[in-house]
Parts: structure tokens; C-alpha cells; sequence
């Protein structure tokens, strides 16, 4: 009986420390809890009171009476925590805090600049739509007008050209037709063939006069070390050769110069060995007659041009001060002389500028100082005009009836055709985008090839040959065609012809104003719809914006629009 009251005995205290074990892990998480809540003094001292008493059920009955709270609810005390700290916000962030049991004053209000809460973080995710817009991208819509010639350009892309320098049966033809009959392949409907590589070869053709299959006419580089001699010996010996390419050039010449008084040929080059002369229609540029320029000159020529009657601008000279007069006041001594020598204008060549011999007589001037000082004055003119010759400056600007004069003095200047050198005895070389009376149609080079510019391929095009100012803006049009978003374009340009863009539209290099107006280039458009240009091309050439000119080396496209230097 003993043992079964011992057993029982033992029974109730094995299951009295069971629960008080249970109960104690139960006092370990609450008082967790407690501490949680900031309450922690309040709960386990009659937690820990409890402990000490035998009867385990009370045990379990206090436990049980202790509500569990929500450690993310909001309580008083977290009220009274913002009314201490008005920056303490209700984010995530203060209710860590809370928890750890850590003082408000450590919490600082997050950084406008750099917020990296979680609740600034999901607000950067709900307010997507509102991302920074892209930077402001420098360029221009379109591409601008070059008159400088090129000797070759390079056209690179990131991917493959939609052409190639094979061209099937079909595509030859086409491109030739095309070109020949001035027909916009692609653009209007048509049986030719309008394939990319058709279109591409159309603008690689150019006319021109006279053709020597043995040499190469342009550029014309002229060799004086091999003088009259060589493979074109023949031509400068004998008379009648030359006589008779002179016959047909000036056909040719006056053919093309008829074309553009006419309006069916936009604008043509004429190359000679010491010049260039570049004539352009009535309409171009927006200005509404026809007018030439060409570069450069020398002294000799301009005198030429005067004895001519050729009335000229220079607009790349820079404008001297004009002399309103003569010096009113003079003396004997040379101090004065030199004076009067200086102040005299070295470029007005009006009458009212040349000494007024009877007046300085009557101031008792001697003859021979009067001798002395018209050759300085001479002297000192002619070495100023010198000092442009063959230079950029050196350019000439006709318009008009002047433009007329100008023709009708090149087709007779014997000058115009060097006497020496490789090109002994050839005319200037003509070159045309339209055809004309005696012209050959002559096709560029064309080369592919792949390039590495810093371990990533490319692939390039050169095209290489007598390349004219239509070129670039056509092809960049067709690279826009094949929906190509990036391209660049390089230009190796024949340096004596940029002063053709430098000049503008006659007015020198000095930009005009945004806010001039300029004259209306609508007529242009419709006296030369007949020109062997497309509408846009048209549209292109005929803008009168004289700031849309430029000398362009290096042309890229990307984001749909064009940058250059």
C-alpha cells in the first residue's frame, strides 16, 4: 500500500515538473514578448511571483489570463513617442525601433536626397511613371549642305549595308536608266528594278567632259616635273588635237551653261588646273538669280576681271576701313607725305581716289615727290591685293548678268588650259549631275570591307571618285530608308573648293541671325522641278538659310539626328 501511495506520490510530482517546465518555456517566450512591447517590468514580476507557488494549475491559470499583443499594432505608447519626437514618423523604420526597445532620439529623419526605407522604396516602384526624362540631344534634323567637291567618303554602320559592289543584270540597268532619265526609283511607281542596291548605285554616276580614258581628270593635279612629255605627249605637241578637244569642250561648256540658265540642270563644276569655278542655278540657295563663284584668284585674274567689266564680291575678304576722301591738310616735309601715302583705301579702285596732282602742285608739292608718291601707293596696293592670291580669301562672288560675263570670259580665257605639266594641252574638267552635250557618264569606285575600331567590327563602304554636294544628303536618305538608326559618314574633301561653303550664299561666313527672314524659296522649287532632282532633294538645295551650309569631314546619325564637325 505504501509503494502504490509512493508510486502516486511520484506520479504527481513527475507531471507537477513537466507543467512547471512547460510553463517555464511558456514565461520565456511571454516575457520575449513583453520585451517587445516595451512592458516588460510590468509583466514578469507576477510572471516570476507565480513561479515560487506549489499548486501548478494556479500556474497555469495566470498564464493563461495574460493576453498576447500584436507587436506591429499601434498602441498608446507609440502616440506618445510621436507627440515627444514630432520627426519620428510611423514608417518601418521607427517601428524597429520600437521593438528593439531603442530611444526616438536615435531615429532621424530620412535624407530627401537619399531615402532607402522600405516604404520609399515601394513608393519609387508605385511612382514608376515619374523617371527623370533622357538628356537633351544635340543635333539636327537634317543634313547640311556641303559645295566643297569630296575625293572620296566613307560610309561605316554597325551592321551590314542592305547593297553591295555586286550589282545583278536588273540593278545595273536600273540604276543607269534611273540616273540617266532623272526617274526616282523606289519612290514613284515603275518597272525598274527598286531594289536598295538599285537605288544605292543611281547616286555613284556623274557626268562629265572631256573623258581620256589613260588619265584621271579629276582631281586635276597638275605634275611640272614631267612637263610636256609622258603618255599625254601626243596631246601637247601636236596642234590640232588640241584645237580639237578645245572645240569640244567649249560645246560642252556652253551646252551645260544653257541647261542651267534654262533650269534643268541644278548647278555644275568647272575644274581647271589653278581654279574651280562653281555655277548655280536660279533658285538654289533661295536666291532668284542665277550666280557663280569661284576660287581661287590671283591679282592677275581679278585685273582681268576689271578690264572686263566683271563686276565681282569678295565675301571672304576681311572689309578694310574706307577713306571717305582726300586729306584735306598736307606739307612739304615727308612726315606728311607718308601720311597721305597711308591713309589712302588699298582696295577702292574709284576714281576719286587717285591723287589730285594740280591740288598738291598748288600746296607747293614737288613733282618729284608727287612721282614718289603714286608708285608707293602702287606698290603698297599691289603687294596688299598679292597677299591673298591662292587663298581662301582670294574668292569671287557674280550674280546675274555678271554671272553671264563670267561664262563668256572662262570659254574664251586660253589661260584656263595649262600649257604645262601632265595636263598640257586638256580643258578644264566638267562635271554635271545632268547630261549634257559631249559628256560621259562615269561611275564612282565603290569598295566593302570590314573594319576593327577598338576590337568591334564594323562594316565600311568607300566610295571614291568625283563626288558632288547631292551625294551625302542622298545616301544619308537612303540609310534612313533601310531603317538603319546609326551610321557615320568620313570625307577626304579637295581643299582648294571649301571656300565655296565658307562663302554661304555670297555673305561670308558670318551667320545670320535666328530671327532674319529669309527670302521665300517656293518659286525655286517649282522653276526647277525639271532639274534631275527629287522633291526633297529639291527642297534641300533650295532652302535659303545660309546657316544649313557647312564643310562637313565627319557626319554621324543616331537617335534621328545628324551631328558633324
Amino acid at each position: 500500500m505504501d509503494n502504490t501511495e509512493e508510486k502516486s506520490e511520484a506520479l504527481k510530482m513527475s507531471n507537477a515538473n513537466q507543467v512547471t517546465e512547460i510553463q517555464s518555456l511558456r514565461l520565456k517566450k511571454n516575457a520575449l514578448q513583453a520585451r517587445m512591447n516595451g512592458s516588460h517590468n510590468k509583466i514578469t514580476k507576477p510572471l516570476i511571483s507565480q513561479r515560487n507557488e506549489t499548486n501548478p494549475s494556479s500556474i497555469s491559470k495566470s498564464v493563461l489570463s495574460t493576453k498576447r499583443k500584436n507587436p506591429f499594432a499601434k498602441n498608446e505608447q507609440n502616440k506618445k513617442l510621436k507627440d515627444n519626437n514630432p520627426e519620428l514618423e510611423t514608417t518601418f523604420d521607427s517601428t524597429l525601433f520600437e521593438l528593439l526597445n531603442l530611444k526616438p532620439s536615435n531615429v532621424k529623419k530620412p535624407s530627401p536626397l537619399r531615402e532607402t526605407t522600405f516604404e520609399n522604396i515601394l513608393d519609387k516602384f508605385e511612382n514608376f511613371d515619374s523617371i527623370p526624362e533622357k538628356e537633351e540631344l544635340h543635333g539636327e534634323k537634317y543634313v547640311p549642305i556641303d559645295w566643297t567637291l569630296h575625293k572620296k567618303i566613307r560610309l561605316m554602320s554597325d551592321k551590314p549595308f542592305a547593297w553591295s559592289v555586286k550589282l545583278k543584270t536588273s540593278e545595273e540597268a536600273s540604276s543607269t536608266t534611273g540616273f540617266v532619265r532623272c526617274l526616282d526609283i523606289g519612290e514613284k511607281e515603275t518597272t525598274l528594278d527598286t531594289t536598295l542596291n538599285a537605288r544605292f548605285h543611281r547616286h555613284c554616276l556623274v557626268w562629265q567632259h572631256p573623258s581620256i580614258p589613260w588619265m584621271e581628270l579629276y582631281p586635276r593635279v597638275m605634275d611640272k616635273a614631267t612637263g610636256s612629255g609622258g603618255s599625254n605627249g601626243l596631246i601637247a605637241g601636236n596642234q590640232v588635237i588640241k584645237d580639237a578637244l578645245y572645240k569640244e569642250w567649249n560645246e560642252s561648256f556652253r551646252s551645260l551653261f544653257h541647261l542651267l540658265r534654262a533650269r534643268q540642270c541644278p548647278y555644275f563644276y568647272v575644274c581647271a588646273n589653278s581654279f574651280t569655278a562653281l555655277f548655280r542655278a536660279a533658285g538654289i540657295c533661295g536666291l532668284s538669280e542665277l550666280h557663280a563663284l569661284l576660287t581661287p584668284t590671283t591679282r592677275g585674274f581679278r585685273k582681268a576681271l576689271k578690264q572686263e567689266e566683271i563686276e565681282y564680291t569678295m565675301p571672304l575678304q576681311k572689309r578694310a576701313q574706307l577713306h571717305s576722301g582726300l586729306v584735306k591738310k598736307s606739307s612739304n616735309n615727308t612726315k606728311d607725305n607718308d601720311n597721305f601715302a597711308e591713309v589712302q583705301d588699298q582696295n577702292a579702285v574709284c576714281d576719286e581716289d587717285e591723287l589730285d596732282d594740280n591740288w598738291l602742285q598748288s600746296l607747293g608739292v614737288d613733282e618729284s615727290v608727287i612721282r614718289r608718291l603714286h608708285n608707293s601707293q602702287n606698290r603698297i596696293t599691289s603687294e596688299k591685293e598679292s597677299e591673298i592670291d591662292n587663298e581662301k580669301q582670294s574668292l569671287i562672288f557674280v550674280v546675274g548678268v555678271e554671272a553671264q560675263a563670267l561664262f563668256n570670259f572662262l570659254i574664251n580665257c586660253k589661260s584656263a588650259t595649262t600649257t604645262i605639266g601632265n595636263m598640257a594641252g586638256i580643258p578644264p574638267t566638267l562635271l554635271a549631275p545632268v547630261a549634257f552635250n559631249g559628256a560621259t557618264l562615269k561611275s564612282l569606285k565603290v569598295r566593302e570591307n570590314q573594319v576593327l575600331v577598338d576590337n568591334n567590327k564594323f562594316f565600311s563602304l568607300e566610295l571614291k571618285g568625283a563626288l558632288m554636294p547631292h551625294v551625302m544628303p542622298a545616301l544619308c536618305s537612303l540609310m534612313k530608308t533601310s531603317e538603319r538608326k546609326y551610321f557615320s559618314i568620313s570625307c577626304a574633301q579637295l581643299g582648294s573648293t571649301s571656300s565655296f561653303s565658307r562663302a554661304k550664299h555670297g555673305q561670308g561666313e558670318e551667320e545670320l541671325k535666328p530671327n532674319e527672314r529669309f527670302p521665300q524659296s517656293v518659286f525655286g522649287q517649282e522653276n526647277l522641278s525639271d532639274c534631275g532632282f527629287s522633291k526633297e532633294l529639291l527642297e534641300h538645295f533650295c532652302n535659303p538659310d545660309p546657316n544649313r551650309i557647312h564643310i562637313v569631314e565627319n557626319l554621324k546619325f543616331s537617335n534621328d539626328l545628324y551631328s558633324w564637325t
